[in-house]
């Protein structure tokens, strides 16, 4: 166990969770579970730091590690994030995809020209996307309200992370024949990122070998597959 100044002995490590599924939520039991907050707390703990963990909107945990009023977040990077962090590793490499609702499938980003695609509020995915002005970005707060949006037929597309789309079509009662087959863009990595604000090198480092713990274990595989299982629809190969 490492005897950290600061944060082991003083204020305990703050820990800015994605609220949304399956990043973080309120389980059933009305307490905050999901993928990245149980990967959060298990970084904190290994890395022998006291902490605590909040769920907060997608565009709030950027901004909350910018001004220092969270240490720690994991998530996608973006300009806020270059300029208000530092970062310790990649927690784990995800597909990107984007899909339409059922009966619409793309085989190119070009057949969205003119078309209104859902993302979620202030992501960046990957760049020939993000980059492309000749399609209608539409925010969302998260991926339970595009899944929505998609079996409504209310968005010709969404964007996301494999997995955050997926779940968030699982928690929103979206059956996998609501959305039509995925395009595969890329992928993208999800980032332990420590506020510039407050980041000790002691700190960042002991965080830096925890991760590298959890995923030499696998324990970050076993967390993901734990959130992976409920929606299943096969990737196609680029």
């Amino acid at each position: 166990m490492l005897a950290l100044p600061g944060h082991a002995l003083g204020e305990p490590l703050r820990i800015a969770t994605i609220l949304g599924p399956p990043w973080g939520f309120m389980g059933s039991d009305g307490q905050p579970t999901g993928m990245m907050y149980e990967i959060g707390n298990r970084i904190a703990e290994v890395a022998g730091l006291r902490y605590t963990n909040s769920l907060v909107p997608y565009p709030r945990t950027a901004a909350d590690i910018e001004n220092g009023s969270a240490d720690v977040t994991i998530r996608f990077g973006n300009e806020q994030m270059t300029r208000g962090a530092v970062p310790a590793g990649v927690v784990v490499s995800m597909p990107v995809i984007l899909v339409g609702p059922s009966g619409k499938n793309y085989s190119k980003l070009s057949e969205l020209h003119g078309k209104t695609v859902g993302v979620v509020r202030t992501s960046k995915y990957v760049e020939q996307f993000d980059t492309d002005n000749a399609i209608q970005k539409y925010p969302v707060n998260d991926y339970v309200t595009m899944a929505k949006m998609l079996a409504m037929r209310r968005l010709d597309a969404g964007v996301g992370s494999s997995m955050g789309l997926f779940y968030g079509a699982y928690m929103a009662g979206v059956k996998p024949e609501d959305i039509g087959v995925p395009l595969v863009l890329g992928s993208n990595d999800f980032i332990l990122f420590v506020s510039k604000k407050t980041a000790k090198p002691e700190t960042t480092r002991a965080l830096k070998e925890a991760l590298d713990k959890l995923s030499a274990s696998g324990e970050i595989k076993q967390i993901m597959s734990k959130y992976s299982k409920s929606f299943s629809v096969n990737l196609p190969q680029r």
